[in-house]
């Protein structure tokens, strides 16, 4: 049976006295058509990207134009409006810079439906599923200031520096590392942290292998997955290895560290 209050909690879904006179079939049927819209969305966005890159703002307004009437039919309403504010904006006197900067927002907050209606599919699977006994979790040490910490793992140095500055002011202890294997070590030779931040897409050792390693290794922390690629097929994967949640490259300020309050 379908959680349906999973699915109430989802900020992007006004489904709010609708939902509630769903019979089971109609709603897994409505699930299917929102994950059939988060699967087909890549190639609509990159054909928005492609006709905004060339300015063929026409086109690009056709594309929104389709989206925001699935996203309307789906009951995602604020993306709707999001979506019809870019298309009125692609009008005249364009300002290009802008309309880039709103779609990319706005494809965002797109990757975030998918992770929240994955994260309430995972909701349903988890109280279907025997309730089979877990192996007690470790108890990570707090930093020296008693402080939460994070370890962040990212192969990219810059979007390290970039996390560090986004944090500077937050209430937590941040260690980096830029490697699968440096990570391990650490881990190895030092208490765990509240939570982990682990990048998807590392070469040698990617964020998922790390991830089962360090669940072998008997650290249970949880995990919070950072991707520039927020497809369906990443977010399942991660769900199944039991993340917490993902985040979205490029982060802002305000959504990390609000996720990070929830998490820690």
């Amino acid at each position: 049976m379908i959680n349906k209050n999973s699915f109430l909690r989802i900020p992007a879904l006004k489904l709010t006295g609708k939902i509630e006179n769903m019979t089971d079939k109609p709603l897994t049927e409505y699930i299917q058509s929102v994950n059939s819209f988060i699967d087909e969305f890549p190639s609509l966005s990159e054909k928005i990207s492609n006709a905004l890159g060339t300015k063929a703002y026409d086109d690009a307004r056709k594309y929104l134009t389709d989206v925001s009437m699935v996203l309307i039919r789906i009951h995602a309403d604020d993306l709707a409006a999001e979506c019809r504010m870019i298309v009125n904006s692609l009008v005249g006197n364009v300002d290009h810079d802008a309309a880039e900067a709103s779609v990319e927002n706005f494809s965002q907050s797109v990757s975030t439906l998918s992770i929240d209606v994955q994260m309430a599919m995972r909701d349903t699977d988890a109280e279907a599923a025997p309730q089979n006994p877990r192996p007690a979790p470790v108890t990570p040490a707090a930093s020296d200031s008693s402080r939460p910490l994070i370890l962040a793992v990212d192969n990219a140095i810059m979007f390290l520096n970039t996390l560090k500055r986004l944090l500077q002011d937050a209430p937590y202890d941040l260690e980096c590392v830029s490697s699968g294997a440096k990570a391990l070590e650490y881990l190895n030779e030092n208490p765990p942290p509240q939570l982990l931040m682990l990048d998807i897409e590392m070469p040698i050792m990617d964020g998922y292998e790390l991830a089962k390693k360090i669940k072998q290794n008997g650290i249970n922390v949880p995990i919070l997955f950072i991707t520039a690629n927020a497809g369906r097929e990443y977010v399942i994967r991660a769900v199944e290895i039991g993340a917490v949640w993902l985040l979205v490259k490029p982060l802002r300020s305000a959504q990390l560290i609000a996720k990070l309050k929830e998490l820690i």
